[in-house]
Order: structure tokens, then sequence, then C-alpha cells
């Protein structure tokens, strides 16, 4: 008899999800002196989720989303769902399937389809987007126990990408305009598949999936990119949390993990890179932290032309980066009875990390020349097109037309100077404190984290929160 190996047993039969919560294994005497029988008095519970939330989130303001999951489809274990997820900077939809134990062998089989509509920030001071991307594929996966506690997983996956600009905002005479948009983004644009390969190794030993308070896990993984299509990478990631209970129901979690990318015969793409902030790193805007290109504008009243302090109307690029690692150390705090029934469930934690390297992109100063020779800075014009890239010009009542007037329709691309900033290794550290609750409205998440070191350019941010409810 071995009570570990009992608990064990409780614990993966708690994680299947198929049965009442707060299972036991039960023990009454046997036979004889040396006989126990253990009793597993189970009650199962459904498993088919449908949900409807509806909430709002500091980084993405309303968020939407549905979805229908069968944890146990057919009664044989397989797991079939479907999502979809709408908010002001990304909506996506998916459908995905896992055979868990395929032609009766200890095998799972899985796949998804998908397509992510995304949209990340291009400035921290408005909330503009910078570019979309659209991206539709599918992923195949297959995973086998070594151990009770080791698997491996591999997988394939083909996605199409297509990162675009606004025309209207970047584009002169049909063609993505550097002056408008940055190198750097006009470099980005375009339509790209990815063929990727890869596999994971994966230890877990905790106590509970949804809720762990004791174990641990670590994930090791490698993808490559360039079994055909236009993209060739390699990139790792190491993954590792630890659980202790550390007494009287205060719940240590240890956390870290990094990751590198590497091209294989071109730059690593804007959008393959790592990104670190919000959510995962508290006390950091979304995408907060890392490499970074600010445009400052230039006050050309003075001759020569100055910089501008008013910092509101600078604009942010964030470029990602090849590496990064991030480490967290959080405390879950027990309260009363009382407390725990409403749902509360705060903790304390420190925060650190860093996004760094990639290739410094071309930078523009629209000003320097006339700085160094001390004259007038001004603003170079574009003539606007219509969407069929014809110029147009402006007729004698002030209307747009195609036709050549000799007054040009045009506008001012304004006088800037781009700097690259935050690609360091240095430690970003932030600490706080959140509070989850299962309010009456819904999950509700608030953390308040101050940012302690950070570079010059990272984008801090004191109080993030979301909330969400099902109906």
């Amino acid at each position: 008899f071995n009570s570990f190996q009992v608990k064990r047993s409780q614990d993966r039969i708690n994680s299947l999800g198929y049965f009442q919560d707060k299972f036991e294994l039960k023990q009454s005497p046997g036979s004889a002196p040396d006989r126990v029988v253990l009793t597993a008095d189970v009650e199962e519970k459904s498993t088919g989720e449908l949900q409807l939330s509806a909430g709002y989130s500091s980084t993405e303001n309303m968020v939407l989303s549905a979805s229908i999951k069968q944890g146990n489809f057919r009664g044989k274990g397989q797991e079939l769902r479907t999502s979809f997820n709408y908010s002001s900077y990304s909506k996506s939809v998916e459908l995905g399937f896992t055979e868990p134990y395929l032609f009766d062998k200890n095998i799972a089989l899985g796949g998804d389809i998908f397509r992510r509509d995304y949209s990340p920030y291009g400035s921290s001071s408005d909330d503009s987007t910078s570019y979309e991307q659209v991206s539709t594929g599918f992923q195949l996966r297959a995973a086998v126990p070594m151990t009770e506690y080791w698997s491996a997983t591999t997988r394939y996956g083909l996605t199409y990408d297509q990162v675009t600009l606004d025309a209207d905002s970047y584009y002169t005479n049909g063609v993505c305009d550097a002056a408008l948009a940055g190198q750097y983004l006009c470099e980005a644009v375009g339509n790209r598949w990815t063929s990727s390969v890869g596999y994971s190794l994966l230890y877990d030993s905790l106590n509970s999936r949804s809720r762990p308070t004791a174990g641990s896990k670590f994930i090791f993984s490698q993808d490559f990119a360039g079994l055909g299509g236009d993209t060739r990478y390699l990139r790792a990631t190491v993954n590792a949390s630890k659980y202790l209970n550390l007494g009287s129901n205060f719940i240590l979690l240890a956390h870290a993990e990094g990751g590198y990318i590497k091209g294989l015969g071109q730059d690593v793409r804007l959008t393959d890179r790592f990104y670190l902030g919000s959510p995962n790193m508290r006390g950091f805007d979304i995408r907060g932290v890392g490499p970074r290109v600010t445009r400052t504008y230039y006050d050309t009243s003075t001759i020569p032309a100055t910089l501008s302090t008013d910092s509101s109307s600078n604009s942010q690029t964030a470029l990602g980066g090849t590496a990064y690692y991030q480490a967290r150390l959080e405390v879950e705090l027990p309260l009363g009875a009382g407390a725990r029934e409403l749902g509360l469930r705060p903790s304390v934690y420190l925060d650190v990390g860093a996004v760094f390297g990639g290739k410094k992109p071309t930078l523009t100063d629209t000003c320097a020349a006339s700085i160094s020779t001390s004259t007038t800075c001004v603003a170079g014009t574009r003539q606007y097109t219509n969407s069929a890239g014809e110029l147009l010009y402006l007729d004698a009542d002030g209307n747009s037309t195609t036709t050549n007037t000799g007054t040009a329709y045009s506008y001012s691309l304004g006088t800037y100077r781009e700097t690259y900033s935050s690609n360091t290794a240095s430690p970003r550290v932030a600490v706080g404190v959140g509070v989850n609750w299962n309010s009456p409205f819904g999950p509700l998440r608030i953390d308040i984290a101050k940012a302690l070191l950070k570079a010059p350019g990272d984008d801090d941010k004191l109080i993030t929160f979301n909330i969400g409810g099902q109906f």
C-alpha cells in the first residue's frame, strides 16, 4: 500500500474532468489485516460546455466570445470544440478535434483549423493600429506518453499570412511609402505561406489541470519552418512551472520561460518574432517591452528645427525580438471562509523579463539636412491617389478629379525623427498585487503593478483589468 500513489490516482481521475468536483478515493478494511479496499464512488457530470461571454479588457476594450466544447464526445474521451472571439484588436474562429486513444492504442491524434485577424497597437498614445495580419491555416498533432509523467508531441502546420497596411494612410501611387509607414512596416507587407514541423517534450505532475496547488510542469519545444512555403526559421522555447503548498493555504508559483528564433537564410519576419507585455508581464502595456521604433515630430517654427517636447504626439511601433526570457514568482494569499465562498483569490507577485535581438531597421530623420546647414526644415508632400492608384487633382470648385488641372491634391508628410530603442537583454522588473473574483458579472481579474526597472522606450502601465460574464 502506497498512500502517495493513491493520492496520485485521485489527482489523475480529477484531472479528467468527467466526474464531480472534489472526488476522493475512500479506504475501508479489506478481507485480511494486510488488505485495503479503495472505492471510487464517481458521479458523472456534464462534459459539454456552451459559453457566451462579453466583457471589457483594458488592453482590448470590448471583448466578445462564444464557444462550444464537448470534452467526452460519444463517451470516448474525444474532445470536439469550436470557438469565436472578437475584440477591437483581434478576431478569430477555430475548430478542433482530439482523439485520445487512436486505434485502441495510447496515442492521441488531433487537429485544428483556424482563421485569425490581428491588428497590433501602433501607438501607445492613441491606440491606433500599425498593420493588419490575417492568418488562415491548420495544424495536425499527435501525442504519446513515455512514462506516467513524460509525454511527447509532434505537429505539422500550414498557415497563409496576409499582412497589409491601410492604403489610404501608408501608400503612395499604389506602393507602400516608407516615409509614411516606415521601412520596417513596408518590408513586412505581403502574403506568405509558412509550412512548419515541430515537437514538444512535456513533463506534468500537477495535481489539477484547472487549479493546481502542487506539482511541476515542463515543456521544451522546437519548430522548423521551411518544408516548402516562403518562411524559413528554427524556433526553440522552454517553459517551466512549479507549484508549492507553503502551508496555511499559501500557494507559491515559480514560473520561468524563454525562447529563441533564428532565420534560415532570411531575416525573421516582424510577425514571427517574440513580444512581451500585458497580460503576460504585468506592469507594462501590451507589447510594452522590447525593441521599438519611436517617431518624434519636429517643431519647424525654429531655425534649425527642434524636436517637439509634446510626447503625446509621438507614435511607437513594437518590432519584437528574436530572443526573450521571463520569470514570475507569485504567492496566492489565503482568506477566510466567507471570502473563499465569494470566489476571491488575491495574490502578490514579482515579474521579470526582456525581449531583445533582431536586425536594426532603417530609420528616417526628415530634418537632418536642414539642421546640419541651419536652414528651414520643410515637410515633404504627397499627392493623393484614388483606389486605382491614379493621381488626384482639385478642380475649380475644390473637388477631387483625375483630370490634371494643374493643382495637385496633396498633403504634408510631417517632419519627424525615428529612433530605435529597448533592444537590450537587461531585465525589466515589476511588482504588484492582483485579485481574481468570481463576481456576479463573471470572472474579474484586477492587477496593480509598478515597473521598477525598465529600458528607455518601454511602455509601462499601472492598472490592468479583465471582466466577463456568461449568459
